[in-house]
């Protein structure tokens, strides 16, 4: 029988925390370069992740998580979720197990403290993710690194508006930069 369940921070079972890696491994080996090489973990614990499962006896079909922080954009500090890390193993694509993932965490994060919610992908993506509440600003660019010292992100930024502060924001941030760390 097919279970959904949310797990937050560390409470992800080592089963499930290993087939995820395994699967970021394989499919975005971009990730496990320096430091991260040998990543063990889909996010470090201490940023505040919650991860979404659909598993059936400890098989994980279909995964994705997100993560908390804090980010000043326009001159203005938001709390931000960033979902990331969404992926159906190959043998169970095709079966809407992928849009239930991303349904799970679209509740969690409208139910939650952020202002605005962010996931990067690929822009053929964009219509999965429309379908499920999230949009692409007009025009949004997204740059890694800091205003002085940064690299242009070409993948595709979505967001969800949650707060009445992240609505305000919403032609902030299709017009302005956002400067991330990293993309997750």
């Amino acid at each position: 029988m097919q279970e959904k369940h949310i797990y937050h921070r560390d409470e992800l079972p080592d089963a499930f925390r290993w087939q995820a890696v395994s699967f970021m491994r394989a499919a975005w080996p971009s990730i496990f370069t320096g430091p991260l090489r040998l990543l063990k973990h889909t996010y470090p614990s201490d940023i505040g992740t919650a991860h979404f499962t659909i598993s059936e006896e400890e098989v994980l079909l279909s995964y994705a998580s997100v993560m908390r922080l804090s980010l000043t954009h326009a001159g203005e500090e938001h709390v931000v979720y960033g979902l990331g890390n969404v992926f159906t193993s190959p043998p169970y694509r095709g079966e809407g197990h992928g849009r239930q993932v991303v349904e799970m965490a679209t509740r969690f994060l409208q139910d939650s403290d952020a202002d605005v919610a962010a996931l990067f992908c690929n822009p053929s993506l964009e219509r999965f993710y429309a379908g499920c509440g999230w949009e692409a600003p007009p025009g949004a660019i997204t740059r890694i690194g800091t205003p002085e010292r940064h690299s242009e992100y070409k993948e595709l930024r979505m967001m969800l508006f949650l707060s009445e502060k992240g609505r305000r924001a919403r032609a902030a941030f299709a017009r302005e930069p956002l400067y991330v760390a990293w993309p997750w």
